[in-house]
Order: structure tokens, then C-alpha cells, then sequence
């Protein structure tokens, strides 16, 4: 907080992810991370993280969200420390950040598969190629945990690159509206819970959530819009006022921006998830492309 500042409440807003956690019993949990927009504190499972988010820090669909920038929060804590979570808030040193309402994170909604926007993703290398592989074996009702396993953790930082492109598969397979595709998820995600020991706790919390098709706002709409080429049934994602998820967002300019947006997520958290998402797509159309292929078998073709 700014100098001679000594408030002793801020609310937030708690994302329904998280919310029993806060509003549960009061316990101490560690601080996993310290930075000037947020703070990540261990909720006890490996993937149970909160994020205590600044104004200006990414919208992780984890967190209790300030209304006040990094600029006017001292968070007074450093790795290591505890913190006193429950009751409806979170204890710091100088500060109460209470639960004043609910957020309504990001996430993806289904939608009928359609080509033509794609284009507007990076190039997705080597990590693409890799999600490419395991969303076509998801499709295909092959084994996936080998795919995943060669994904969960690798990379640094508290969100490994591997772990990233994961979040992006995950997301894909959610907002596509096909049977294969929620059979797919669904085998992609039991694999990477069994996989969340080989992570960071932050990027197991975030993979959960993208599982269940929870993400950054930016990410949801973008992905949403994404995999259904700016249709007006994938033009709604949560985690926006509603003007704005009713807005014209279907040329090149406004994906461009939110491309623009994802990218700007972290080190290289942005472009790694999206490298997930274009491996992903790839294999999807792929898929529905061969089913369209396919010969047909012709009725009575086998009668005697």
C-alpha cells in the first residue's frame, strides 16, 4: 500500500474455484510465491493454489482479485511465510483482503468446429507438433498418458512450458462441440491428474482448471472464438461484461489483439499455450476431415 496507507480491509473478488477454501475454517497456508501483482499461497493439495491477484496481475481463474493496482499493495510476505486463509478472507500483515463477491472466470464454451481463423495463431514448433500428437491420439481413442507424461513439467519456471501447451490442449478439446472431441478431453485430463506430482503446485492448479475449461479471460475468448472462426454461437466466454462478449470480435484486428493479449502472459506462458492450441486444432481437423472422407457402408450391403 502506498505510504502513510494503513488500510486494514481491501475486497476481492473470489473466483468459484477457490471460494470454499476461502470461506472454509481458517488455516495457515505457505506462500509459494511473492511478486508485486500477486502472491501464490498453498492450499494444502499439491494442485490447491489461491492467487491473491493486484488490479493490474493476470486474471488466473484461482484467485480473490483486487480492485487496487500492484502500486498501492505491499503484500508483506516473502516465500516461505504463512498466511492466515479462511473465514471469508485472507490475513496479512497489514491488511485483511476480504471476499466481497463472486468472480466469473474464463472459460471456453463448446462450439461446432469451423476453419478460417486459426491463421492468426504464432507458429507453434516444436511444443505444437507434440500437442498435435496427443490430441490426435486422444481423438482417436488411443492411449494418451505416454503424450502427457512427456508434457507434465517440462520447462521452467512455475509454469513449465510443457505444462502450458497442455492448458492449451485441454482448452481446444473443450470448446469443440463433438463427441470425440469431450471423449478426448476427458482421457487428457484423467492422464494429467495422474501426472500433477511431476509439476509445480501453480501450474497443477491451472492445468485442473483448464480441464475444466477454465483459463485468463483473454485465453477462453480467444480460444472460443478461435475454434469457432467468430461464429455468434463461440462469441460468448465468461470472464467479460456482457458488452463486451456480445462485441464484434470476428475480424483478423480484434483476434489479432487478443493474440496480442495471450502473448504478453508471462515469459513465455502465452505463446507455449498457444502453441498447444494450433497443435491441437491441427489434429482436430485432421480428424474431422478424415471422418468426412471416410466410405460410408451402404445399407443391406451385407445382406445375403
Amino acid at each position: 500500500m502506498g505510504e502513510g496507507l494503513d488500510l486494514t480491509l481491501l475486497p476481492g473478488a473470489v473466483s468459484p474455484l477457490v471460494a470454499a477454501e476461502v470461506a472454509g475454517a481458517p488455516r495457515r497456508c505457505r506462500v509459494l510465491a511473492a511478486f508485486p501483482t500477486c502472491l501464490y499461497l498453498d492450499l494444502g493439495a499439491h494442485e490447491r493454489v489461491l492467487a491473491v491477484l493486484a488490479s493490474d496481475a493476470v486474471a488466473l481463474p484461482i484467485g480473490i482479485r483486487l480492485a487496487v493496482p500492484s502500486t498501492e499493495v505491499r503484500w508483506g510476505v516473502e516465500p516461505g511465510a504463512e498466511v492466515v486463509v479462511g473465514g471469508g478472507r485472507v490475513r496479512l500483515p497489514r491488511a485483511d483482503v476480504v471476499a466481497a463477491r463472486v468472480l466469473r472466470p474464463g472459460r471456453v464454451r463448446p462450439a461446432q468446429r469451423r476453419t478460417g481463423a486459426e491463421g492468426v495463431l504464432p507458429d507453434a514448433g516444436v511444443l505444437g507438433d507434440l500437442a498435435q500428437d496427443l490430441t490426435a491420439a486422444a481423438l482417436a481413442g488411443r492411449p494418451v498418458d505416454p503424450a502427457v507424461r512427456g508434457l507434465v513439467g517440462v520447462g521452467r519456471g512455475l509454469t513449465p512450458s510443457g505444462d502450458d501447451a497442455l492448458c492449451g490442449v485441454l482448452l481446444t478439446l473443450g470448446a469443440i462441440d463433438l463427441p470425440e472431441s469431450r471423449c478426448g478431453l476427458s482421457s487428457v485430463r484423467t492422464a494429467v491428474l495422474g501426472a500433477l506430482p511431476l509439476t509445480t503446485s501453480l501450474s497443477a492448479a491451472l492445468l485442473v482448471a483448464a480441464g475444466t475449461g477454465y483459463a485468463v479471460p483473454e485465453v477462453a475468448r480467444l480460444v472460443t472464438l478461435v475454434v469457432g472462426a467468430g461464429s455468434g454461437d463461440a462469441a460468448v466466454a465468461s470472464g467479460a461484461p456482457a458488452s463486451a462478449e456480445r462485441a464484434d470480435l470476428t475480424d483478423l484486428t480484434d483476434l489479432t489483439y487478443l493474440v496480442g493479449r495471450v502473448l504478453a502472459i508471462g515469459h513465455s506462458s502465452g505463446h507455449d499455450l498457444l502453441s498447444g492450441v494450433s497443435g491441437a486444432l491441427r489434429a482436430v481437423d485432421a480428424h474431422l476431415s478424415a471422418s468426412r472422407t471416410r466410405p460410408q457402408p451402404h445399407e443391406g450391403a451385407h445382406r445375403g
